[in-house]
């Protein structure tokens, strides 16, 4: 298929006499700005180069062709316009006096690129699968995903349900936190950022390099107001993981709610209140407006630290509720009381039925620890975890038709987001016990029946799921009131001491600044956690709708 059978904007072919694209409207004629490369330029003697899609303040990505493969691309090309300009024959020509910076940031451009490119496997991640140099820049070849912008999506079809949002978001925040660990930041994460694929999940794009999204640069500064953290907005501020998070919960925010959060420059320490349509707020479960909060607090330093912290907050609840309906088949919602410092619900009664439920069951809720008594070995088909020991249980498969289904493999996904879910064949999941490894608390480690096997629609699939690892990390619980952060330390299996209270502190009273031990240190199972709480009484209390 020839170049000029092409549409130019979307790839897709032309019949001959075609004015315009049918499928996406982009006319036969249509040419590039002058100061982006031409329609029909050819990259690395391969990609045939479309119209312009988008540009940031390091790059301008295009609509591309692989001709090798016949198959769409995109083609991201290194162009800071602050530094240089483009030529009669296409190459960029570096300003006077930028040729260092220039440099410079085309190494950063390289580095990103690369950095991307490994997270190929990361299935949230737009991926990245060619890198090369030319026309006096460089650039990045990725994979055109089809589908529409996360913020285009909820405008035409509404807010999502919490129920929605938390399907699609879970899987992106887990993402993230793999993404951090790589050394990668995005800095840009907004609506307009994700993208809604065909398939129905959320996949991240434009990974550019960090002055894009930050004042302090000579890159023309990139910065999606209402989710840009407050640091990006800062001279001389160094980001960090949790102006990513500041983001994540930000776009949450607006899926949940269809509105763009507040500037958090608009914001500050007194009033860093989130007003959330009463409607929407009464449909979340207290721990997730809670999350979002902290997740969106103006000072780096008292925010929700890591993307893998903001997925334990957003969990941490729901595998509450799944432990209890396990333990009882009481349907009846439990009594509930206001949150001291922040208007928050919290299910005081729920808390405490579920401490009672650990310790009187010894079954371990699935953010915590397993005690069950004498240590025993056990053996798993998987080899690389450790696994502490769990009781033997008789398997018992519902009979409910004829038909028969082959069920499919569930290691490695999370039982609490499947069990609200149906399976092919009306399967349903029964949690049978837990196991220490290495993967996360509710990941399911194995199955019966095995994946492969032929059952009766409807049929009882039992699991064994993560307990997490067996060596615990102290979570980092400032920001939480000191309620909700004794009830949350209790469920994960830990004792908390008597608070010590703060007369000088950075938050409100009732507020927890720190604990013993500290945020990220070693702590066991039955080891005393001390709150060291504010006592400060704020002239401007924190209001979240």
């Amino acid at each position: 298929m020839s170049e000029k059978q092409l549409c130019m904007g979307c790839m897709s072919p032309l019949e001959e006499g075609d004015a315009k694209c049918p499928r996406c409207g982009y006319p036969v004629s249509g040419v590039n700005p002058p100061q982006y490369m031409r329609v029909r330029t050819v990259v690395g003697n391969r990609y045939l180069v479309g119209r312009v899609l988008e540009v940031s303040g390091d790059s301008a990505v295009y609509m591309g062709l692989d001709q090798l493969d016949n198959t769409p691309v995109t083609v991201r090309e290194f162009f800071p316009t602050t530094l240089c300009d483009r030529n009669d024959k296409g190459t960029l020509t570096v300003k006077d006096g930028c040729a260092v910076r220039f440099e410079g940031y085309k190494r950063d451009f390289l580095a990103c690129a690369r950095a991307v490119a490994r997270l190929r496997d990361v299935l949230a991640v737009v991926p990245c699968f060619d890198i090369l140099e030319e026309h006096g820049t460089a650039y990045s070849i990725s994979e055109y995903c089809e589908g529409m912008s996360l913020e285009r999506y909820v405008r035409k079809n509404g807010p999502l349900s919490y129920e929605q949002a938390r399907q699609l978001f879970l899987p992106l925040i887990s993402a993230m936190s793999t993404i951090h660990l790589s050394g990668v930041l995005h800095l840009g994460i907004s609506p307009k950022n994700v993208l809604m694929d065909e398939a129905g999940e959320l996949r991240i794009k434009n990974f550019c390099i960090p002055e894009t999204h930050t004042v302090n640069t000579a890159c023309e500064p990139v910065l999606v107001h209402g989710y840009a953290a407050p640091e990006q907005y800062e001279e001389g501020a160094v980001c960090t993981a949790t102006a990513d998070v500041y983001a994540l919960a930000a776009t949450l925010f607006f899926a949940l709610t269809g509105k763009t959060p507040p500037e958090s420059t608009a914001r500050t320490k007194k009033n860093e209140g989130l007003m959330m349509p009463a409607e929407v707020a009464d449909s979340l479960p207290s721990h997730v407006k809670e999350s979002l909060y902290r997740a969106m607090r103006i000072s780096p330093n008292h925010r929700t630290q890591t993307a893998q912290q903001l997925w334990d907050e957003l969990t941490a609840t729901s595998a509450v509720a799944a432990l209890l309906d396990n333990e009882t088949e009481e349907e009846e919602d439990a009594p509930r009381k206001k949150s001291g410092g922040r208007g928050f619900v919290w299910l005081i009664f729920a808390g405490v039925l579920v401490v009672l439920a650990l310790i009187a069951g010894g079954v371990l809720y699935s953010l915590g620890f397993i005690s069950l008594g004498t240590e025993q070995t056990t053996t798993t088909t998987r080899p690389d975890l450790t696994m502490p020991p769990t009781t033997t249980t008789t398997i018992v498969t519902k009979q409910t038709g004829t038909a028969t289904v082959v069920v499919e493999e569930l290691f490695g996904r999370d039982f609490y987001t499947l069990k609200g879910e149906e399976l092919e064949g009306k399967l349903t999941l029964s949690l049978i016990g837990y196991q220490f490894s290495d993967q996360p608390a509710g990941t399911i480690l194995s199955q019966t029946p095995s994946a492969g096997t032929s059952v009766d629609r409807g049929a009882v699939i039992e699991v064994i799921i993560s307990a997490g690892p067996k060596e615990k990390t102290m979570p980092d619980m400032a920001g939480w009131s000191e309620e909700h952060a004794r009830l949350y330390l209790q469920a994960l299996g830990y004792e908390v001491g008597e608070s010590l209270l703060l007369q000088v502190s950075d938050y409100e009273a009732g507020i927890v600044e720190k604990t013993t031990p500290a945020a990220g240190e070693p702590i066991v199972a039955g080891e005393t956690v001390t709150l060291w709480v504010s006592n400060v009484v704020a002239d401007d209390p924190d209001v979240v709708g």
